[in-house]
């Protein structure tokens, strides 16, 4: 009698161990996902902010003179050639216009988001005039759009293929006086 209640007790105590075991792997596995959209989220907002900022100092800067302020401006990264300054269509709304060699997403350098060791595919972002503006005017509108990816999504290729991955976008939209 002993025996068969000292199996039935071990059967109940090896079933709590594996449950234990397996609700720890589904709390670390839960872990590592909100660990690598965190890490996206970051790099969306380091681009958004970067645009932002280039699209502001870009206005300031050109004040008049698309020409001589290309020059001064380059080192921002985001040039004026970039701005889309009179779309006639929404660009950030088509995927073939992120994921193509197309010229008017700017990919951040790697550097600004800690390096090839965090990031194999460094965050991009758009930046589209709302009002049509040309760079020499003044309440100049416009609408940033940011992708940022996850440790794990692969570098870009050569044609620039739709990124495998954690992949988090974040928009805003910013006025200029």
């Amino acid at each position: 009698m002993v025996l068969i209640i000292a199996l039935i007790l071990l059967v109940v105590i090896s079933l709590l161990a594996v449950t234990s075991m397996r609700s720890a792997g589904s709390s670390e596995n839960i872990a590592g996902n909100v660990r690598t959209t965190e890490l996206a989220t970051q790099a969306a907002e380091i681009a958004l902010r970067h645009c932002e900022s280039a699209a502001i100092k870009v206005v300031k800067v050109l004040g008049g003179d698309t020409t001589s302020a290309e020059a001064t401006y380059s080192d921002q990264g985001l040039t004026s050639a970039q701005i889309l300054w009179a779309t006639t269509s929404v660009q950030w709304q088509s995927t073939a216009t992120w994921d193509s060699t197309s010229t008017v997403t700017y990919v951040l350098p790697t550097s600004m988001v800690g390096g090839t060791s965090t990031y194999k595919r460094p965050p991009e972002c758009m930046v589209e005039s709302l009002t049509g503006v040309t760079p020499i005017s003044t309440g100049a509108a416009f609408v940033i759009t940011a992708r940022g990816f996850g440790p794990e999504v692969a570098a870009a290729d050569n044609a620039r293929s739709r990124p495998q991955g954690t992949e988090i976008w974040l928009q805003s939209s910013i006025e200029i006086q």
